[in-house]
């Protein structure tokens, strides 16, 4: 809510930049946020260039260049390319300029903000966990 608060000027969850995915077996649930990957397909696929790299490393998406093909929704292998339907642009979490409100704001401080390496690799294992327990018995 506080990202669409900061990007979009409303409470609207499903413009949120942020994607949580719900494992409802596991009882948890996983927060993803565009973690900016170094040979961004998203980027790759766009038939415009309207996302490209910036010198700090952000993948970022231009709303004037984006015609709203959303291939990069596809490309995504994280699935957390989003798209903004009240403006027909694609958009990935900018991390609002260092400061992302959606750490700020989480009251239970489930949030945090953290190198994309480190993050990628957390969620990696967290993934191979959850792969392992559905595909080993309960025994091994």
């Amino acid at each position: 809510m506080a990202c669409s608060f900061e990007h979009e000027g409303v409470f609207v969850p499903a413009l949120s930049r942020i994607r949580v995915h719900d494992f409802y077996d596991e009882q948890f649930y996983l927060p993803m946020v565009c973690v900016h990957c170094a040979d961004a397909p998203c980027a790759t696929v766009c038939p415009t260039v309207a996302i490209t790299r910036h010198a700090d490393g952000q993948v970022a998406v231009d709303p004037v260049r984006c015609i709203g093909c959303k291939m990069c929704l596809l490309a995504c292998p994280f699935g957390v390319m989003s798209f903004n339907p009240p403006k027909n642009v694609a958009q990935n979490c900018d991390l609002c300029g260092g400061d992302p409100q959606c750490v700020a704001f989480c009251v239970p401080g489930a949030l945090e903000y953290g190198e994309v390496e480190t993050q990628a690799l957390a969620q990696g294992k967290f993934a191979a966990a959850i792969a392992k327990k559905a595909i080993l018995p309960a025994s091994a």
